[in-house]
């Protein structure tokens, strides 16, 4: 394992954060030492917003590639950095009406600034992107949807363009998707393009492990009959938060965000890491009482608060 950098990109939705947290995961459970940079994080080690001109942007984020670099070639640790590098970044000179010319160029630079790390790129994508992004949408629900029309039809791109409404969006992803291709392309680093469209995420990690070279350790799972003592809908006391935990295909699920399914890793009894997530989710049992708590802990991300939040079951 001679990378010092693992780089995760691909359309919203892709699974970024999934395949970001599992190699993480592997290279720790192999004794590599890893450090895993959410798109969320807080305070962000390299991501910023566009708050001046895009000239200055592109200049500060130049310099905070450059620092976070610096930092991991004194550093014993593999860094696994999801959507900072594309998304985000290449995201916010598109959408901000930086030519192509410019972003292709800007890409380029990026690329040599990592070069000394031995990076590799992990680049998923999907055959076909419209239908990447409705599903996308029904696995997330309609405020997802909703927020990501508003924000790729508010883009100063969209507005020069005239792009409007859902079909605008799916225009400013297909331009983001046809820049980031070429990109991939172009550039000379390890790199591995991975289609996961049919959702088999077992075939894409083996893939993925087998470019990195690192076997895979295999996580535990949860017996069919500690499962059944853990799933229900737990309820947050004063409001109207509930998270439902269900088991399918031998491992337990919970609606941490929006409705989207996140899957529980088996880290000790009853104490669960979040997939694709800094936060672990334990369950507290008191039989006598008849009673069920599932509490969260972990880190939050910056558009997502649970640390802290405890759910005591509903009776069925």
């Amino acid at each position: 394992m001679g990378s010092k950098l693992i780089i995760v990109e691909g359309l919203t939705g892709s699974g970024k954060s999934i395949m970001a947290h599992f190699i993480a995961r592997q290279l720790r459970y192999n004794d590599i030492p890893a450090s895993w940079v959410h798109e969320g994080e807080d305070p962000h080690p390299i991501l910023m917003d566009v708050e001046s001109s895009v000239e200055d942007y592109m200049a500060e984020m130049r310099e905070r590639w450059t620092a976070y670099i610096d930092q991991m070639r004194l550093s014993s640790e593999v860094s696994v950095v999801e959507a900072c590098f594309f998304n985000n970044l290449i995201e916010s000179l598109l959408a901000h009406n930086v030519d192509r010319e410019r972003i292709i160029q800007y890409g380029d630079e990026l690329q040599a600034l990592i070069e000394p790390l031995n990076p590799t790129l992990i680049y998923l994508v999907q055959e076909d992107m419209d239908r990447a992004l409705e599903r996308n949408f029904q696995r997330r629900g309609e405020g997802f949807k909703n927020y990501v029309i508003q924000y790729a039809t508010g883009t100063p791109l969209a507005k020069r363009k005239g792009w409007e409404s859902y079909e605008g969006m799916v225009l400013f992803w297909r331009e983001f998707v046809a820049i980031t291709d070429e990109l991939f392309q172009r550039y000379r680093i390890g790199k591995l393009e991975i289609d996961n469209s049919s959702g088999n995420w077992d075939a894409c990690n083996d893939r993925v492990l087998d470019f990195l070279s690192i076997p895979q350790i295999v996580e535990q799972r949860v017996s069919p009959g500690e499962a059944m003592r853990l799933i229900g809908v737990y309820k947050v006391g004063g409001n109207d938060r509930e998270f439902t935990v269900d088991y399918e295909d031998g491992e337990l699920t919970v609606n941490l965000f929006e409705d989207v399914r996140t899957r529980l890793i088996r880290r000790v009894e009853k104490v669960f890491i979040a997939a694709g997530w800094h936060f672990e989710v334990s369950f507290e049992l008191d039989d006598l009482n008849g009673t069920s708590v599932l509490r969260i802990g972990g880190r939050d991300v910056d558009y997502l608060s649970l640390v802290g939040t405890a759910a005591e079951k509903i009776p069925a």
